[in-house]
């Protein structure tokens, strides 16, 4: 119990940095002094700031798995899957800034394939869509590409423009796209032919 309490509080409290100072100037010395811990007890819990920083984004990650509402649409799920970073803009810039590009994107694509797997797995379900499981990959990989695609361009502007806007302009423009190419799948024989080129 004491030692989730001491992880618990070192996140809180290297996020509560992380609102008003940049990642490199966050010490595991100040943080641990902020904690009121000593550097050996920060160490018994995390290898380095980056495993903390690692850690983090996962529990963001499997609070996806816990907190998906069936009856939600994929672009409320979406929102919700990303609400560290839509409120936490800083501390997400900061936190983003300190890791390797190819990992942070690797994130991102991660929150938008879980979010679209469980919408495409639901749609099937709620509505009795018998598409087959590889056409369910294709769509879910399809727009998984283009929601971080979004994503990282709309992190890479510097995070100002409205996220919400821009994932419910998406819905509205591609409104039951989704429901379509599942039935398509449906219609479309196992044997049938892909073109050639």
């Amino acid at each position: 119990m004491a030692k989730q309490y001491t992880k618990e509080l070192i996140k809180e409290e290297f996020l509560k940095m992380l609102e008003t100072q940049p990642f490199k100037d966050i010490t595991i010395g100040k943080l641990a002094q902020r904690c009121e811990i000593n550097r050996n007890t920060f160490y018994y819990h995390y290898e380095d700031i980056y495993m903390l920083v690692r850690e983090i984004l996962q529990d963001e990650l499997d609070k996806l798995d816990q907190e998906f509402h069936a009856n939600s649409s994929w672009e409320e799920s979406l929102i919700h899957a990303l609400s560290f970073i839509l409120e936490k803009k800083r501390v997400a810039q900061n936190m983003f800034k300190s890791m390797d590009k190819e990992e942070v994107d690797h994130y991102l694509h991660r929150i938008c394939h879980g979010v679209m797997k469980k919408y495409v797995d639901q749609e099937c379900e709620l509505k009795g869509i018998r598409a087959q499981e590889g056409d369910r990959a294709l769509i879910v990989a399809f727009y998984q590409a283009a929601l971080a695609g979004l994503l990282i361009q709309w992190m890479e502007e510097g995070m100002e423009a409205s996220y919400e806007a821009i994932i419910f302009r998406t819905g509205k423009l591609f409104d039951g796209n989704i429901e379509r190419s599942l039935r398509i799948s449906q219609e479309l024989g196992k044997t049938d032919p892909l073109p050639k080129n």
